[in-house]
């Protein structure tokens, strides 16, 4: 990370008058002084934005407050959406399953975000070595604490002043789909099945009509946006109480859970992967809705809106494609989420 950069951001006394501005910090920190934070390397390489552990000395004990963090900037044009995430929304919920946030805010000299949150370096690991899936046992960690945010957001999606898109904005946003779709056919020639060019079409020419079905599903809550399983950290091995992580939030909007659910699974796992376990994951996600509190929705109604959620995510590969985004990412995608299309039988519910 840019050294000025550090040297700003870490400067004790402007790094605890943003912590005193966040009420989880406000009382912990009364009578403390932060004597120095000091960056520390930590196995945590970002993708959109740099990372860097570091120490908070405190002089003496105080307790309440971290000893270590992390330290997130976002590359420029990036990461915005995260910190009014933390600011508002993970505010509201105070889940478990959202990782701590100590400070944040905007370096004026570049622009680019930053946030000081929890350290989960020694309470929590990657589930897996991307692109290899987790374990069932770590996905089903996974799906549990994703139906646990899920179900901690139903009402507070609700809440007034708390902004944000929603997805059927989203979705309703897509009239580039028909130009995109042509452009990449022609990239790809014969590469492309007939089936996949097939389901496309249809899917394209009924897309409004799905968009307004979508629109009618119940259960709305936040979701994450990218919730696939190497956007989140797990229990370390003797971590008994602890629940799996959710990080990186700047894909966050108003939507229904099977949105995240079907982009984990359907968009991201090859087609023997997910017919393992996207079944038993369901079935663990639902079960974890109910014990949340969840009485209103049953395991059939999950496996419908969870199909129709799969169909409309065959946009997702074709979205990154228009954004200009790597074949490896859009090419594979694409044969997933069809895979996904056909298994579950989902272009039977456009009639």
């Amino acid at each position: 990370m840019d050294p000025t950069i550090l040297a700003r951001l870490l400067a004790p006394a402007f790094l605890a008058e943003h912590m005193a501005r966040q009420p989880a910090c406000h009382l912990a920190l009364q009578g403390a002084t932060l004597r120095s934070a000091t960056p520390r390397e930590i196995d945590a390489p970002g993708y959109l934005s740099d990372l860097t552990g570091v120490v908070l000395d405190w002089g003496d004990a105080v307790a309440g407050v971290p000893a270590r963090a992390v330290l997130k900037v976002s590359h420029p044009g990036f990461g915005q959406p995260e910190l009014p995430f933390y600011e508002t929304i993970a505010a509201r919920l105070a889940s478990p399953v959202i990782p701590r946030f100590y400070a944040g805010g905007v370096d004026e000299a570049t622009g680019r975000t930053w946030l000081l949150m929890e350290d989960l370096s020694e309470s929590h690991q990657r589930p897996s070595e991307a692109p290899l899936p987790p374990t069932l046992a770590r996905n089903a960690q996974i799906v549990e604490a994703l139906a646990r945010f899920h179900a901690a957001g139903r009402d507070a999606g609700q809440a007034p002043g708390t902004g944000g898109t929603t997805l059927w904005e989203r979705l309703r946003a897509s009239d580039w789909q028909d130009g995109a779709w042509q452009r990449l056919q022609a990239q790809a020639g014969d590469a492309l099945d007939e089936r996949t060019r097939g389901m496309y079409a249809q899917f394209l020419r009924g897309f409004a009509a799905l968009v307004e079905r979508a629109d009618r599903l119940s259960q709305r809550t936040w979701v994450h946006g990218d919730a696939h399983v190497w956007n989140w950290m797990v229990p370390r091995e003797g971590n008994a109480a602890g629940v799996a992580k959710l990080i990186d939030w700047d894909g966050w909007h108003l939507g229904v859970g099977v949105w995240d659910l079907s982009y984990m699974m359907a968009v991201q796992w090859d087609r023997s992967v997910r017919a393992r376990f996207e079944m038993p994951l369901l079935d663990r996600y639902h079960a974890a809705l109910v014990a949340s509190g969840v009485g209103d929705y049953s395991r059939e109604t999950l496996q419908q809106d969870y199909r129709l959620a799969v169909l409309l995510h065959l946009r997702t590969p074709l979205a990154r494609f228009a954004r200009g985004m790597s074949a490896y990412v859009w090419w594979p995608q694409i044969g997933r989420v069809a895979d996904a299309v056909e298994d579950l039988g989902c272009l039977d519910l456009m009639g």
